[in-house]
């Protein structure tokens, strides 16, 4: 069994737990009629040998082991909540494209409107401007027959040697 424990070095084990119970298997099975998953290596399985090499080494790749179930664990755990933030903030954008396409939408429909209203302000002052027009010249051609009566008027009322400015 001391061969056993030569061959469990640490630079012997690799990071899967897979292959390291693999390793074990080869390493009991010209030996040992025992074959056993690195699972079963743990603190607290006392059934595994008596040997204290092989039950250090044994502990060792239990604390190992959990502390990989641990980080895993941990590592899931990270990766759900940072899934989570994720999502969260997805939705969180997506509230607000919908929010400003709504504004958007409104916003435009009222400059819609607003041009509409300026093109019939632009129509009503059109159609006021030839009114003033027409009545300016409604106005002077009512207008010229009392101004060339004002004129003769002061023409007449002239002593006729003055010259008229």
């Amino acid at each position: 069994m001391d061969s056993i424990g030569h061959n469990l070095t640490h630079a012997n084990l690799s990071q899967n737990p897979e292959s390291n119970s693999s390793f074990l298997n080869r390493s009991f099975s010209s030996n040992s009629p025992i074959h056993f998953p690195l699972h079963m290596l743990s603190p607290h399985n006392s059934a595994i040998s008596t040997d204290s090499t092989v039950n250090e080494t044994g502990d060792q790749l239990g604390i190992t082991y959990e502390r990989r179930l641990k980080r895993m664990i941990s590592n899931r755990e990270s990766a759900r909540r940072s899934r989570m933030r994720k999502k969260k903030q997805i939705e969180e954008l997506q509230y607000q494209v919908n929010h400003l396409q709504t504004m958007n939408h409104q916003l435009s429909e009222k400059v819609i409107r607003l041009l509409e209203s300026n093109h019939q302000i632009l129509q009503e002052n059109s159609q006021l401007k030839e009114r003033v027009s027409s009545f300016q010249i409604v106005l002077s051609d009512l207008l010229t027959p009392i101004r060339n009566v004002e004129e003769s008027i002061c023409n007449t009322n002239r002593p006729r040697g003055e010259a008229s400015n």
